[in-house]
């Protein structure tokens, strides 16, 4: 296990530069979820929708769980990574995580199509995905239909499936940002390095005690630079950051776990329930039991 964790943090970062097979403006395809996919970024657009999956986003500053049924809209530039719960996977290596993944740049129907009047609603809704969107409720049901329809269709008829789901998802209120802000980066391979090997160490380390001092070791710097990098980086302390991922592993505990909060609190890596609550009272705006009865609710998925 602990060689595996080094290969992986010593991981040279992929900047992936082009998404799309050789002569086409878009692709829609099926997806699983590599286990080392590093902290990139990519000039494409990238709708998301989850058909199965246990793990968690990081997408601009924001980290959450994976839910089963989610829809995701990623806009260009925007560094994100999802990184599949290996414990889970682990224990079931017959099961396998999968999406509807549909990618394309802002100006595959040419730079100035998105600008006249009736597809103006389109291209704010392009300007917002650089935020990271996530779409509920009716929207999310009918549009991850119209992606499951989708796969493995080209040409013309895949054209204006896109158009009518861009369309939709542009008239649609039912949506959530992401970030608070625009979220876009052209990082160089020094940097995307750095960041990755603290992503990546603490996923593995999480659930344990973890210092600053630590931290800032394993990027050979001290702790007042280590903060102001990774500040500058993510928009965020690195404090928050760890939270935000204790309390997503949380979030998928209770969705998927009878165990009672108090063993979610510890095994998420917090030591005092107090704190626990209030934090994720904070981050996810229910208290760790109303989350719990709330996503017992879900929607049934479509696609499978």
């Amino acid at each position: 296990m602990e060689q595996r964790r080094m290969d992986f943090h010593q991981r040279k970062p992929i900047l992936l530069k082009d998404q799309l097979y050789v002569g086409s403006s878009f692709t829609i395809r099926r997806e699983d979820m590599a286990g080392n996919t590093p902290w990139h970024f990519h000039p494409e657009v990238e709708l998301c929708y989850c058909l199965k999956g246990k793990g968690t986003h990081y997408i601009g500053n924001h980290t959450r769980a994976m839910e089963e049924g989610e829809l995701l809209l990623i806009g260009r530039h925007v560094p994100h990574t999802r990184q599949p719960d290996k414990e889970y996977y682990d224990q079931r290596p017959e099961e396998k995580p999968a999406s509807i993944v549909l990618r394309f740049k802002e100006n595959f129907l040419g730079n100035h199509f998105f600008s006249i009047e009736e597809f103006m609603h389109i291209k704010v809704l392009l300007k917002n995905a650089r935020r990271g969107l996530q779409f509920y409720g009716e929207t999310r049901a009918l549009a991850g239909a119209l992606l499951c329809r989708m796969e493995g269709t080209s040409g013309i008829p895949a054209l204006m499936n896109i158009l009518s789901l861009l369309d939709k998802l542009g008239r649609s209120e039912q949506f959530h940002f992401l970030n608070e802000a625009h979220f876009q980066s052209e990082p160089n391979d020094q940097d995307s390095q750095k960041i990755n090997k603290v992503i990546y160490y603490t996923e593995n380390h999480f659930q344990e005690p973890i210092s600053l001092s630590e931290i800032a070791a394993l990027v050979n710097t001290t702790e007042a630079a280590f903060c102001r990098y990774f500040k500058t980086h993510t928009g965020k302390s690195y404090f928050q950051y760890l939270t935000e991922l204790r309390i997503a592993h949380a979030c998928r505990m209770l969705m998927e776990e009878d165990k009672d909060i108090a063993q979610v609190c510890f095994s998420s890596g917090f030591n005092n329930p107090s704190n626990f609550h209030k934090q994720f009272k904070k981050i996810v705006h229910l208290t760790p039991k109303a989350y719990r009865k709330k996503v017992k609710k879900k929607t049934p998925i479509l696609g499978l």
